[in-house]
């Protein structure tokens, strides 16, 4: 009886760190999806806007990014058009087990 609820603990331990960790990766998938649209059609928009739109999409996909991890240039590309070459990067702190911090970093530059 013991040696089941021990194990009954230890299986929602596990179960809870990677549901939280899974969110994280989730999260980030989904807004580096959002960011590479919006690399792909800003022609014509300024590095400001842009850098102001990335900050909106960190907020809706609950990325904890500092405007200052945002670097937005310009790219030409023959035959197709200029567009925003996008680099951000962030760390998230996830509690991985109770009373344990887990630093994940995400460094994302656009085609």
């Amino acid at each position: 009886m013991i040696k089941k609820i021990i194990s009954l603990v230890i299986f929602l331990v596990l179960a809870n760190a990677a549901v939280r960790v899974g969110m994280v990766y989730f999260h980030d998938q989904q807004f580096k999806d959002a960011v590479r649209e919006l690399s792909l059609f800003s022609s014509g928009q300024s590095e400001e806007v842009v850098r102001g739109k990335v900050m909106e999409l960190a907020a809706e996909h609950q990325i904890p990014l500092d405007p200052d991890f945002v670097e937005v240039t310009r790219k030409v590309i023959a035959g197709v058009g200029d567009h925003s070459v996008i680099k951000v990067s962030y760390a998230v702190m996830v509690p991985v087990f109770p009373g344990q911090m887990r630093r994940f970093q995400f460094d994302y530059t656009t085609p």
